[in-house]
């Protein structure tokens, strides 16, 4: 269900995201960076996806921890909690212009299954090293939210950068082609060191005017309905007793 509730969330953004003009397209890899964040059910998505096209040893040879980016300091629902809190919150620098270590050619081989991070990053204008990706605020709003959801509906499971993520996965059965392909296996276990918790959400960080502008896509979300339940439910940890009343 969390994966279901997962495409649910990804799609609304995707359907509601195409009224925002973006010059993004093939090729254009200068926000892809090695500074990436993901949650465990995203890193399952890619180990999954990378097993089925036998690409074991093509991912594991690019399995090493980023070598400049500086780690986050808070998952975002951690800064978010922090915040509506009024408590000072440092997230920790998380700037590496070094490139996604999952690029080939300037294309991503993992595009149909790339995290959310990487969908939601948009640019009006075409971005360079000197020149910044730019965006709508509420579209900014919107894309923070949907890994507020994202996050909470992997909590108590990894959150961190990509690579350390998939590392930390790879001591789980299904995902052992991959293990048995790396040329160093403590790396597993230094990934895992380097990860963090996800955290439930705390509430969403809107002004006003966001929240009128974003309440149909997180309406659209909440009511989708998964078999017997609604996504709603599944955030909610729900789902045994919404099947159980019917």
């Amino acid at each position: 269900m969390k994966k279901a509730a997962y495409q649910t969330i990804i799609a609304e953004f995707d359907q509601w995201g195409q009224q925002h003009d973006r010059v993004c397209s093939i090729g254009c890899s200068t926000c892809c960076t090695e500074n990436v964040t993901i949650t465990a059910l995203e890193g399952e998505r890619i180990l999954a996806y990378v097993i089925d096209r036998g690409m074991e040893q093509w991912l594991a040879d690019r399995l090493r921890p980023p070598a400049h980016v500086e780690r986050p300091r808070m998952t975002t629902n951690e800064f978010a909690h922090a915040c509506i809190n009024q408590r000072e919150a440092d997230p920790g620098a998380n700037e590496s212009l070094a490139a996604c270590p999952l690029l080939e050619d300037d294309v991503c081989r993992i595009y149909p299954v790339r995290p959310f991070s990487c969908r939601c990053f948009i640019s009006t204008v075409r971005c360079a090293a000197t020149r910044p990706a730019q965006v709508d605020e509420h579209y900014l709003a919107a894309g923070t939210a949907m890994l507020q959801l994202i996050e909470h509906l992997g909590q108590k499971e990894y959150w961190g950068t990509m690579v350390d993520v998939l590392l930390a996965l790879l001591d789980i059965s299904a995902y052992r082609p991959v293990a048995e392909a790396l040329a160093d296996p403590s790396r597993i276990m230094q990934g895992r060191l380097r990860t963090m918790t996800a955290r439930p959400l705390p509430g969403f960080l809107f002004t006003e005017a966001e929240e009128r502008e974003l309440r149909p896509l997180l309406q659209a979300i909440f009511t989708t309905r998964i078999g017997e339940v609604t996504v709603e439910d599944i955030l909610n940890g729900r789902t045994d007793t919404a099947v159980s009343s019917r």
